[in-house]
């Protein structure tokens, strides 16, 4: 009997003995920390604010809209409880927030945290130049220009739950917009005002998790998991770590001595690893092109604009300088993107390569430039960002216009990303690269861009007949789907014709990603960090 005890307590110490193994190993699994690098630093996490790809990187972990992108990148409910179908002839939409929707301080997000946001956004006083997704909301137009309260916009708050969205008319893909209609926490607008998302301090999350670290200028800061977040349960990595790396080459080094789990590469490193299971590379949707300042009379010169345009060699950019799988750009509008609603054509496909390379006619071009300018030689500063890509791309075009239009000189001035973007919203250069990235699959979202009213024209181009053509793309009452596709590639060869923008690559996303994690996936929408929330140890 007393040998049975022994060996039932043995076994008994056993089985803890395993249970404990494996409780630690789970708990070592989840604790684990994910090291991965941005490649520039964010100007703000203020949803309401951010246009640019850095700070929108991070609102992209801490926060969470109307509706999100799960795992496979389609569009699922978020901060609500479901989809819903729009009323009032498509212009309506009535939401209801999630019961255990909470900020990161475990108060629940409101129906009036909605709608706030979306009211601060449209606010003249917020100066706010991401108002693209919210220009579909009734009054909008009028409350942006100063001529009505921003209390009259089209956004109302039911009950504490329960908050509706009045359009100024149908828009077919508005679902993808709401994905950017994130809430503010009311109470700390109150409290931060308009340094809401300059800092840790200054930011409350909604969304899988919670910034740490950041004090509004340092490189390097933390993710931790948002235990109030509604889906909390699913998100199994608790810690990220994240330093801003601008140099590929840095990048590389850190992936391959371990330092980093998840960094994006360009150029040379993807052609290197192109054989590395470790190796990621996904087409995207974000299209580069160089703008010309239309306030300054050289750069408002078409002629000018269309020999720099035709001494780019689209092929030879993306396959020998960049060599990262960008795809040589001929348009505005990316290549596998916008889709004929009646036969399901590519809108490339469609209008033809309007952007073609043509070294003599570049030279004819220049000619009468010169002509019309009265000088032969003139400089441009090319402002970009100091990242690997931009100079790459800055050093070819430098090298073709040298090449091939003697008397014009490209200067390339490389700065952080925060300032190339500080300097765009003021119009401060010559000629400067721009990386669009879709917020949604229609043309019009590249081809809004340069209408002349729009914020992030900031080449300050305006051209009557385009504006007229686009106010048609943006008639969903009158006008119908195929309509409408029918009006996008007028304004599109119309865009093209004046040499509005000159197109170099539609970029590539290359990511090391390391062969231990799991759930990361990207396509043409995603951001470049991915969604973390999916991301698992294998």
């Amino acid at each position: 009997m007393e040998k049975n005890k022994q060996r039932l307590l043995m076994y008994l110490m056993v089985g803890i003995v395993l249970l404990t193994g494996c409780g630690t190993k789970a708990a070592g699994a989840g604790e684990q920390t994910l090291k991965i690098t941005i490649p520039g630093e964010p100007m703000t996490v203020d949803p309401n604010k951010s246009i640019e790809t850095n700070g929108n990187a991070i609102i992209d972990q801490i926060s969470e809209g109307i509706y999100r992108r799960d795992r496979n990148n389609k569009i699922a409910p978020g901060m609500v409880e479901k989809i819903v179908q729009p009323t009032e002839n498509g212009t309506k939409y009535t939401f209801k927030i999630r019961k255990n929707a909470r900020w990161q301080d475990g108060t629940p997000v409101t129906a009036q945290d909605f709608v706030n946001s979306l009211i601060r956004t449209t606010d003249p006083k917020t100066k706010s130049q991401a108002t693209t997704g919210v220009q579909y909301i009734q009054n909008f137009k009028a409350i942006n220009t100063g001529k009505m309260n921003p209390r009259q916009l089209g956004v109302k708050a039911l009950n504490k739950r329960t908050f509706s969205i009045k359009l100024t008319k149908p828009v077919p893909f508005m679902n993808y917009i709401f994905i950017g209609y994130k809430p503010l926490q009311t109470a700390a607008i109150k409290k931060y005002g308009e340094k809401y998302g300059t800092s840790e301090k200054t930011t409350v999350a909604n969304g899988p998790y919670v910034l740490k670290g950041w004090n509004g200028s340092n490189d390097s800061w933390h993710y931790v998991k948002n235990k109030y977040y509604w889906n909390a349960k699913n998100v199994q990595i608790a810690h990220v770590d994240v330093n801003v790396v601008k140099d590929d080459n840095t990048a590389q080094s850190m992936f391959k001595s371990g330092s980093v789990d998840l960094t994006s590469v360009s150029g040379q490193f993807v052609k290197q690893n192109r054989v590395s299971k470790e190796l990621v590379v996904t087409p995207t949707g974000r299209n580069n092109y160089i703008y010309f300042n239309s306030k300054r009379k050289i750069t408002a010169n078409e002629n000018l604009r269309h020999a720099i345009s035709l001494v780019i060699d689209r092929k030879q950019l993306a396959e020998h300088v960049l060599q990262d799988g960008s795809q040589p750009a001929t348009n505005i509008v990316p290549k596998n993107y916008a889709k004929n609603p009646q036969n399901g054509r590519d809108f490339i496909d469609e209008v033809g390569d309007l952007a073609p390379t043509d070294i003599n006619q570049a030279k004819r071009y220049w000619q009468k430039a010169q002509g019309e300018l009265g000088k032969s030689k003139i400089t441009l500063d090319f402002l970009v960002d100091d990242v690997d890509a931009e100079k790459k791309l800055a050093e070819y075009v430098q090298g073709a216009v040298h090449k091939n239009l003697p008397g014009l000189k490209i200067d390339i001035v490389s700065v952080p990303h925060a300032s190339h973007v500080s300097r765009d919203f003021s119009c401060d250069f010559d000629i400067c690269t721009v990386g669009w990235g879709p917020d949604y699959p229609d043309a019009q979202n590249f081809l809004d861009g340069m209408r002349s009213n729009n914020q992030i024209n900031f080449a300050k181009t305006k051209d009557a007949q385009y504006d007229e053509i686009m106010d048609k793309v943006s008639d969903t009452t009158t006008y119908s789907a195929q309509q409408r596709w029918e009006f996008e590639k007028q304004a599109d060869q119309r865009l093209m014709k004046i040499a509005g923008v000159a197109p170099t690559y539609q970029a590539a996303q290359a990511h090391f990603v390391n062969k231990k994690v799991g759930g990361l996936k990207w396509d043409v929408l995603s951001g470049n960090s991915g969604q973390l929330q999916y991301a698992y140890w294998k």
